[in-house]
């Protein structure tokens, strides 16, 4: 086995390339929760005619919610973001103000009782907190989120000289069956989920045990009579999606409070601070989680940072192969408190498990009123996975202990289950169903003790103890401190019951073989070889692969087929816009759908660009993985060759998504970089040359390491695409049959009359089709434009088409597929070469009906170089490199520009494909320079030495904000000097602080003094956008110097004083608020 990197010892000429790295902050959770983007046309522009419902509104910035009244990344479907040079508005799509309402009614349990009165809500961080007034709102009894009030941390319970109940010592729980069974004094575990706390990366895991702080004076906590407006307020994690299968929370405490009387009243009032972790979100305190390793065939290890519980958790996962049913899988989940937690912690743990149609699912152990104190176990059955074992393990840690009679009733030590039997529609609402069955229990206590003698949290805030038959079954176990339990299934086709010990073994060889078949896939060369980076990159691809996941259900598709949507008129984006407003969509399906995600807070489902850039490592390290992802995306292909770019499916699914972009329409296309990954397939394919041992020897050796069967299996590979190519046909020519472009219309000279090509979905702001949103095109669209992108695309089908018709043996055609290759890769010199730029560029009909190249050098130019479609000995290859390598133009020191410095759109407007440096870009710019600096010609050397250069910055530019920020984003600022700060002042702007204020609007934007940006988000907060100042403390001056202008009335600064954050944006970050980790 392949020696783990992080033991190996760095090498000098590897290691000078990166000391500054060394000095950098500790390394975080890789792939953080993320709030929403504004979307750029859905949020900026109004005019319908600019709007498109099918778009992404996807976010990636882990510093933000969608409570954020500030401006902030933009909830996008595949949109534009936060300038990086200026910012952009606030959210407009709920328009009337109730979007939160709607959302959270699910969470809310209002679709199975209307009795149920929890608020559930977004914690607001403190960003949110300076955007908010709640002073001047009356607090009203309601279940609406838009009664917003101010929150802060809540006391936790503790022994209270002279109060009603004193805490019993802590009591230890039972051990799993290979521990002794006695109770011990001293806790059995102590853990340190490392990488948050560290100063610098520990790459070798070893991390000290959690210090326990020493007390300190306690300070008072009022008590106070109950309002009428006091629900109880469950800090909602905003989406009702389940992502994860079990939620964990933190109790409050009187650790170091006061609170008289424990009422009941002072417990509901401290639960308003209290956090709710159930699916993977970013608000809530969490500081972020991330797989640290994972294989989607054995299983990995994640740490979740929740800091707003002060704990952090590890879930172990393993898969058991065995039997005929899938096998059997263990999760070890192991809580450590915090550094700045107190070592009393108190942590609920609840995991449920349902079953959807036909089988049964129930309680094997003796019903126990007052819970378990050993395993809890559950049996079923099902067509699918034939009878199993479910068991929740005893674990080992310690529990809460008081004195307050509900404790007799219902003992901490024990474990708690209850079991319900709801609609199977609703099966996935587990969290209002938990929190129905919390507010009954807490109800019960009020009418039982009253609200002087209430328990403390960590007995109220427990479910009732009901085990029994059901579809749904919700186990409950209290911590106090550090903890560790299993959840074990067993399959009883497998033939064995696995236990806590088999877990622990699994999870060492899981740990083992994946190092060893990660540095066989992805084993660097110097200067990459150093061990801080194969740690980064392992928790890089691990991420990317743990996002891995089914998706089934129905979806909204809009099949109108409207005439419209042929865009064929002048002004045909009003035509459309008009068109989808009709709403003549209708529920397809069910479909289902195995494919990788761009996010797993906000975006957990598929998309179909994206996930052809997801497939391009994975397919290095398992090739069939890679296949079946492909091949399930074309299983959702429709009749007409159409996939919808969006796979919003079933109705979990669709609770992520606003109503107006849950519609997919089938003339939308989108870039197809699934044909990437299969071209790459055949590359492997033909590079194997049969010199592999035959799969079926290997199978007999190590069936669980088998990840390439199709390439050791010509024949397997084959019969593979036999069946799949007929379906790249298909979409191929849906492509030529919904995506042309007009050459017969105008005069225009090309080698071809038939192969040009225009994105449908234009509006006059943006492309989304083409991925590539607000890239600057022709003004104003016209239906005689040419795309020079899309016609990229569907030269590298055609290439790969050939390629794959060339392997099956298909002479027709590949005559077809040489013949079509050679007409595209002709009229993009025809149609699309501008002599005078020297460069590509999209065409257009100008006012005098003539034909017109515009040029805006970035992306769009490089295109036929990007997609290999360049001869190597061409002319035009080497303008390209030039332009590509031009510091004034692309080059960057952080990667290639999405557009020109020189263009008159950079870094204007929303900036998303204005200017960054997107990676997914730069990965194909990198790619091809490898391929033509590996091929004889006159540009060999000039590829060469920027493959060398882009290469290294490249690495450099990730690699670094990961090392400082814990994330590694899509898109970085390719500039130096910029540092931006955010003040947010807590008051009504008066309106003499902006010019003109009578036409700004929410997401417009004016010039104050002092060359300062101010942006209008919200009446109740703006952000003052310094632009390149060099130094920290000038721009802090010029922020005092500011705010103390005239020109801020005084009435505004005597109401509320100013509160100023100082933002420093790292250097090659995009904008104010990150992105998304990639």
């Amino acid at each position: 086995m392949a020696e783990p990197p992080y033991k190996r010892a760095r090498r000098p000429d590897s290691k000078q390339m990166w000391d500054e790295s060394d000095r950098r902050a500790p390394v975080q959770s890789r792939e953080r929760d993320e709030p929403p983007r504004e979307r750029k046309d859905e949020r900026t522009h109004r005019d319908n005619g600019d709007r498109d419902r099918n778009r992404r509104y996807r976010s990636r910035s882990p510093r933000d919610s969608r409570d954020r009244q500030g401006g902030r990344d933009r909830d996008r479907e595949r949109g534009g973001r936060d300038s990086w040079a200026g910012g952009r508005g606030r959210d407009d799509r709920d328009r009337d103000g109730k979007r939160d309402e709607r959302r959270d009614a699910r969470d809310r349990g209002e679709y199975y009782d209307d009795r149920v009165v929890l608020v559930y809500r977004s914690r607001p961080n403190a960003q949110q907190d300076a955007g908010r007034d709640s002073r001047d709102k009356t607090r009203e009894r309601s279940r609406s989120r838009d009664n917003k009030r101010r929150r802060s941390r809540s006391p936790r319970k503790e022994r209270v000289p002279g109060g009603i109940h004193e805490e019993k010592p802590k009591q230890a729980a039972r051990q799993p069956e290979e521990d002794s069974k006695e109770r011990t004094a001293t806790p059995p575990v102590s853990f340190k989920v490392g990488g948050q706390d560290h100063d610098r990366m520990d790459t070798d895991g070893d991390h000290k045990p959690s210090q326990v702080k020493g007390g300190s004076k306690k300070d008072k906590v009022e008590e106070g009579p109950l309002d009428d407006d006091d629900e109880i307020v469950v800090e909602d994690d905003g989406m009702a999606a389940m992502q994860a299968m079990m939620g964990f929370g933190g109790f409050g405490t009187t650790h170091q409070k006061k609170v008289p009387g424990n009422d009941i009243s002072a417990v509901r009032k401290e639960k308003k601070t209290e956090y709710r972790q159930h699916t993977c979100e970013q608000s809530d305190g969490m500081q972020g989680y991330g797989w640290d390793e994972y294989d989607a065939r054995t299983g990995g290890q994640q740490t979740i940072y929740d800091a707003g519980n002060m704990i952090d958790i590890k879930t172990m996962f393993v898969k058991i192969p065995g039997g005929s049913n899938g096998g059997s899988w263990g999760t070890r989940v192991r809580g450590t408190v915090r550094k700045d937690g107190p070592p009393d912690l108190k942590t609920t743990i609840v995991f449920y498990t349902s079953l959807e149609g036909l089988g049964s699912l129930e309680v094997e152990n003796e019903p126990d009123l007052m819970g378990y104190e050993g395993d809890v176990t559950l049996k079923g059955e099902s067509e699918g996975l034939g009878a199993y074992r479910l068991t929740v393990t005893a674990g080992r840690g310690f529990h809460p202990v008081h004195s307050h009679p509900a404790y007799k009733e219902k003992p901490l030590d024990r474990t708690m289950v209850h079991s319900f039997s709801v609609p199977e529609n609703i099966l996935w609402q587990a969290k209002p169903i938990l929190f129905k069955n919390m507010k009954e229990q807490l109800d019960e206590y009020i009418a039982k003790y009253g609200e002087e003698n209430a328990p403390a949290p960590c007995q109220v805030y427990t479910i009732t103890n009901n085990p029994g038959p059901g579809n749904i079954h919700m186990i409950q176990k209290v911590f106090e401190g550090d903890f560790e339990f299993d959840i074990i299934y067993s399959s009883a086709s497998a033939g064995k019951e696995y236990t806590s010990q088999d877990i622990s073994q699994f999870i060492t060889l899981t740990t083992k073989g994946f190092w060893s078949r990660f540095v066989d896939s992805f084993d660097p060369k110097p200067p990459f070889d150093v061990e801080s980076l194969q740690r980064f990159s392992a928790n890089m691809f691990s991420n990317l692969i743990g996002g891995l996941g089914y998706f089934y259900g129905d979806e909204v598709v809009d099949r109108s087929y409207a005439p419209e949507y042929d865009e064929e008129n002048e002004g045909f984006w009003e035509e459309t816009a008009a068109a989808r407003a009709k709403r003549q969509e209708a529920l397809e399906g069910p479909y289902e759908l195995f494919t990788t995600v761009p996010s797993r807070p906000f975006f957990p489902r598929g998309f179909l660009w994206d996930e052809g850039f997801h497939l391009m490592p994975v397919i290095d390290f398992d090739v069939d993985l890679s296949l079946e992802v492909v091949k399930n995306w074309f299983n959702l292909m429709d009749d007409e060759g159409w996939i919808g770019r969006e796979q919003i499916l079933g109705p979990e699914a669709r609770s992520k998504v606003p109503l107006e972009f849950q519609t997919q329409y089938p003339h939308y296309a989108n870039p197809p970089t699934l044909f990437l990954i299969l071209d790459s397939f055949v590359s492997k394919l033909g590079a194997m040359n049969g010199t592999s041992p035959p799969a079926t020897e290997e199978l007999g050796n190590k069936p669980s390491q088998i990840t390439s069967v199709h390439l050791k299996n010509p024949d397997l590979a084959i019969h593979y695409l036999q069946e799949l190519y007929p379906k790249l046909k298909k979409q191929f020519y849906w492509f030529r049959k919904t995506q042309f472009g007009d050459l017969k219309s105008y005069d225009r000279d090309a080698f071809s009359s038939k192969e040009a090509y225009r994105w449908r979905g234009r509006t006059p702001q943006h492309i989304l089709t083409s991925g590539l949103d607000d890239y600057p095109r022709p003004q104003p669209p016209h239906p005689g434009e040419l795309h020079v992108d899309l016609i990229s695309w569907m030269g590298m089908m055609t290439k790969s088409l050939k390629n794959i018709a060339t392997l099956l043996q298909l002479p027709d055609d590949i005559a077809e597929f040489t013949s079509i290759e050679t007409a595209i890769l002709r009229n993009i010199d025809d149609l699309h070469w501008s002599e005078k730029e020297k460069c590509y560029c999209d065409a257009t009909i100008d006012d005098y009906e003539e034909n017109s190249l515009v040029c805006h050098k970035g992306y769009i130019s490089l295109f036929p170089f990007l997609l290999g479609l360049i001869d190597p000995k061409s002319e035009k290859l080497g303008h390209v490199l030039q332009l590509l390598g031009d510091e004034e133009e692309l080059w960057s020191e952080y990667g290639i520009r999405s557009l020109s410095k020189k263009d008159d759109f950079y870094g204007t407007g929303e900036n998303y494909w204005r200017g960054p440096v997107w990676m997914n870009m730069n990965y194909l710019a990198v790619s091809q320079l490898l391929k033509y600096a590996q091929t004889p010609g006159p540009h060999q050397s000039k590829a060469t030495n920027l493959y060398g250069d882009l290469r290294i910055n490249l690495v450099k530019t990730v690699y670094n904000q990961w090392v400082e920020t814990g994330f590694a984003w899509e898109q970085y600022n390719p500039e130096t000097d910029l540092i931006l700060f955010i003040v947010e002042i807590l008051s009504i702007l008066s309106p003499h602080l902006i010019q003109d204020p009578p036409t700004l609007t929410r997401t417009q934007r004016t010039t104050l003094l002092l060359g300062i940006e101010i942006r209008k988000d919200h009446p109740l907060s703006i952000s003052l956008l310094l632009l390149r100042q060099p130094q920290i403390e000038r721009c802090h001056d010029l922020i005092l110097s500011t705010l103390a202008h005239p020109r801020i009335c005084s009435k505004t600064r005597r109401r509320t004083g100013i509160q100023m954050m100082l933002i420093k944006k790292h250097d090659t970050t995009h904008d104010r608020m990150p992105r998304r980790p990639s």
